[in-house]
């Protein structure tokens, strides 16, 4: 409901403005926004992508939230060679396939974490251990912990335990049995949103000894709703944070969106929307530079164009059409704040470590 309230908004803001340009001439084209009910489940996702694709015969054509269910959207536009803007599909497979009708708008599942370790190390010359709890089905999990893993070798960083679990798990208790046998230093949790709001309740309430501990979801506002006070010390990446910096040549600012998207009702804005609308602004530009809503032409308009909106920088591979422009931020909660503390040029206060006064 995020992704689609986001590009809602989009489109309001940009019929309010006028519409669309699509050529010197065009006075400005209204948007509409067409969309299907995809139920979380791929097969559902392919049947909604043709159905966009050979029903409704949309200009453009925006993706689905989830790196599965983007992958099987970017499936079914590839195979009628319609062009795909990913707003919210992070993980890597999609760009190693060979697509050639896929824009990607998110920073991808590699790089969430990179700045976590480093400062970790900054922190903490002493610490030698990391135990990694994941999801075992989907290329998500494994592209978030591929960096983290290839960055331990090189800082020094033993991986004490792997462990994955079945993304239908009810109890993370085992699991953390299994953490406490090898007492780690640090521990990086990754699954799909319910599971890492459980394992973190059950983390919250367990005594490991554990110095540092990163959860994906850590950054949303459902996060700290479901651990309350508990979330404080959690660090997570976040693709956008409204309180971050980041530079600007094109559309409206970060606080404009807010406002956009906060008139609509949304208690909490939450970066899957943000991202939507900036999928929306950057398909928007494409459209404007090329002069034209030919789906070769914004293929490859996409891929020459280098330009920043309120979400920070649009650059993509122009061959794979990955997303190379920009980084996720890294955010821990401090003292019931939401905080950014890496990069460097985006920190609002350095990371709290040890997380949390534990024996």
């Amino acid at each position: 409901m995020q992704a689609l309230a986001g590009l809602q908004a989009w489109a309001e803001d940009v019929n309010r403005a006028g519409g669309v340009k699509v050529g010197h001439s065009d006075a400005g084209r209204l948007v509409s926004i067409v969309y299907y009910d995809d139920a979380s489940k791929t097969a559902q996702t392919r049947q909604a992508t043709e159905r966009l694709i050979t029903s409704d015969r949309v200009d453009l054509l925006f993706g689905p939230y989830s790196g599965v269910l983007a992958l099987a959207s970017a499936q079914m536009a590839e195979g009628h060679g319609r062009l795909l803007w990913n707003q919210g599909g992070a993980s890597d497979t999609i760009y190693q396939r060979g697509f050639k009708w896929v824009v990607g708008v998110l920073t991808p599942a590699s790089r969430y974490l990179a700045e976590w370790l480093p400062l970790v190390r900054e922190a903490d010359p002493n610490a030698v251990s990391l135990a990694i709890v994941r999801a075992s089905t989907g290329a998500f999990p494994q592209a978030v912990t591929s960096t983290v893993e290839s960055q331990a070798a090189r800082l020094g960083f033993r991986i004490s335990l792997v462990r994955e679990f079945e993304p239908s798990i009810n109890d993370f208790s085992a699991v953390l049995d299994d953490v406490e046998r090898v007492r780690p230093d640090l521990l990086l949790g990754v699954g799909r949103i319910q599971n890492d709001l459980l394992l973190a309740g059950q983390l919250a309430r367990r005594e490991l000894g554990l110095k540092g501990v990163a959860v994906v979801a850590a950054p949303i506002q459902q996060f700290k709703d479901h651990l309350g006070e508990a979330a404080d010390g959690f660090v997570g990446p976040s693709q956008w944070e409204a309180s971050g910096s980041y530079p600007r040549d094109y559309g409206p600012t970060g606080v404009e969106v807010m406002a956009s998207l906060k008139v609509k009702g949304y208690r909490t804005v939450d970066y899957p929307m943000v991202q939507a609308y900036a999928a929306g602004l950057v398909a928007q530009r494409c459209v404007e530079e090329a002069g034209t809503l030919d789906d070769s032409a914004l293929r490859e308009t996409a891929g020459r164009l280098d330009f920043s909106t309120f979400y920070g920088r649009f650059k993509i591979d122009p061959v794979t059409g990955c997303q190379v422009g920009r980084s996720t931020v890294l955010v821990q909660w401090q003292q019931g704040r939401k905080v950014i503390v890496g990069p460097s040029d985006q920190r609002q206060a350095p990371m709290v470590y040890p997380w949390r006064n534990q024996p």
